[in-house]
Parts: C-alpha cells; structure tokens; sequence
C-alpha cells in the first residue's frame, strides 16, 4: 500500500516485526533517520555473515524497541535470505526489521510474503501527497463494501472504463487500502491486516498487466 508520509514509517515499525518499503533510493536516508541503517557490503552485496552479524544483535532479549534497518535489501544472496528467515522466526516483541528496496519485486517470495508491504512515492509528492477523487473515494467505499453477488457486476464497470481503465482500478484499489490502513490504525483489527495483504497483491497484479476484473474480484475474495 502507499504511506502518504515519510513519518508513517515510524508508526508501522512501532507495529510490526517485519516491513518492506519500496521507495526511491534517494530517499533512504530520509526513513528512520534514528534507527540502525545497514548498507551491502563492498561487493555490493548482504551475505551471509552479513545478515549473521546483524542477526547477533537481536538475540539478547530486548526490553527497549529495536529498529534494525536494511537498505537495498534486495541484495540479499540466497544464503543470506535463509539466514534472515531464521532470524525472522523469533524475533522478539522489541525487535523490528524494516526493509528499504528499489523494487519489492527483487525480494525473494518467501521473505516478501512474510512482511507487511508498502510503497512511498518520490520524496517532492510525499508530504503533499494528491488528492483522492470524491469518484475515487466513492468507488472505493463501495468495492470494501460490495457484496460478493454483486462484486462481478461492479469491477465490470471499473474494468471496461473507457478513458484508462487500468488507471482507474489502481486508483481505486489504492484509494481502498488507505480505507482499510486508517481502519486497522483505529481498530487493530488483524482483520484488516489480512485484507490489506490481499488488496496489495490485487495492486501489484494489475499494475503487472494482471486482467483488472478477475483481479479486482480476488482483492474482495
């Protein structure tokens, strides 16, 4: 989903274990500024011993919240990522590891599957993020709401829009994950975990040419 400010970071690493930021490499530093930033290493790469020495610092109980941050953590080799999944099983309640990627895409499925996944948009749009749509909004009220009878019938009104259809479904599936992000932040409801997981799936579908009706319907699924 996309955070509408840099300072959302700061609420999702207090909220969970385990999140990837996808954002313009630019502006990693400008994410966390406090906590422990990692780089790859001089090979440009995370390896092993890397993720092995990182690892060590969260396996003494924690008592105060720990914020490990890594950047360009698609650089992660196949055995590093083994290694940072069995760091991942027993994290500890304190310990939160945020990864800040180029593109999500690069991560490993079974490690992106595991996190909470986000997006910001280049740094000029993020502390004035666009406006959504009264139409947008409304539309997307109404796909979080819709019945699952009548669920087919509505995404075939977004997906045969005339002017930019797959514009439009992004639009709207975006416009619904915000609804659903302020929900969860309200409620802390796991509910509304579970459904932003499925919505952010939904996105990155269609804006991989995924089919935008069949796409919409296993959002809401």
């Amino acid at each position: 989903m996309q955070l509408s400010s840099d300072s959302e970071a700061e609420k999702i690493s207090q909220k969970t274990n385990f999140a990837i930021i996808e954002l313009p490499e630019s502006s990693f530093n400008l994410i966390l500024p406090k906590a422990n930033h990692f780089k790859p290493n001089e090979k440009g790469i995370y390896s092993k011993d890397d993720i092995d020495n990182i690892s060590s610092l969260v396996h003494n109980k924690q008592t105060n919240e720990l914020t490990l941050v890594l950047e360009n953590a698609e650089k992660m080799n196949e055995s590093a990522a083994n290694t940072f999944l069995k760091t991942l099983e027993e994290p500890g309640d304190h310990v939160h590891f945020i990864f800040l990627v180029k593109n999500a895409s690069e991560i490993l499925p079974t490690i992106k599957s595991r996190a909470q996944n986000y997006y910001l948009p280049k740094i000029d749009k993020i502390n004035n993020p666009p406006q959504v749509s009264p139409e947008i909004l409304d539309l997307a009220k109404k796909y979080i709401s819709c019945k699952p009878k009548d669920l087919p019938k509505f995404c075939d009104t977004i997906a045969k829009d005339k002017k930019d259809a797959r514009a439009k479904a992004l639009a709207v599936v975006d416009a619904s994950i915000q609804l659903v992000y302020k929900s969860y932040f309200i409620t802390s409801n796991q509910q509304f975990i579970d459904k932003l997981n499925s919505l952010l799936e939904t996105y990155d579908a269609i804006r991989s040419n995924g089919h935008i009706k069949l796409q919409l319907i296993a959002g809401m699924a």
